[in-house]
């Protein structure tokens, strides 16, 4: 659901995070064991700045080969669990952030299926039949 200027940002992203990781953000790269430099699926999660114990999921892809294999649902639970097992002073809750248009209908499934819930609406967000949908879910 990317279009590959978004991709080539998200790529000079993981660049600098593998040159210079912080502790506010992180990636996650599911790769096949025949191949550590294929990737199907990867998910990128930071804290956001201005806010009390606050994660953000800003990208969760699958390889469309892989949809249904498990692999979104594991990387959200190994956020998850590294969020928790940071420690209380760490994370309170997760958010993401998806769009209403029909393309992300099964996004909006896939986060409803693993805990999350609706929490906010932006109307008209991406353009003038297109909202924002922000997805909550408290990890303490």
């Amino acid at each position: 659901m990317f279009v590959p200027e978004e991709l080539e940002d998200l790529q000079s992203t993981f660049e600098r995070w593998i040159e210079e990781p912080t502790s506010d953000s992180t990636w996650l790269v599911a790769t096949p064991s025949s191949d550590p430099h294929a990737v199907q699926a990867a998910a990128y999660v930071s804290a956001e700045a201005f806010a009390d114990r606050i994660w953000n999921l800003l990208f969760l892809a699958v390889d469309p080969t892989c949809h249904g294999s498990g692999l979104g649902t594991a990387l959200i639970s190994t956020v998850e669990e590294q969020l928790r097992d940071a420690g209380e002073g760490i994370a309170r809750c997760l958010i993401v952030e998806t769009s209403s248009g029909s393309g992300y209908a099964e996004a909006q499934r896939f986060y409803l299926a693993r805990g999350f819930d609706e929490e906010a609406r932006i109307r008209q967000f991406y353009g003038p039949d297109e909202d924002k949908i922000v997805f909550w879910k408290a990890l303490l």
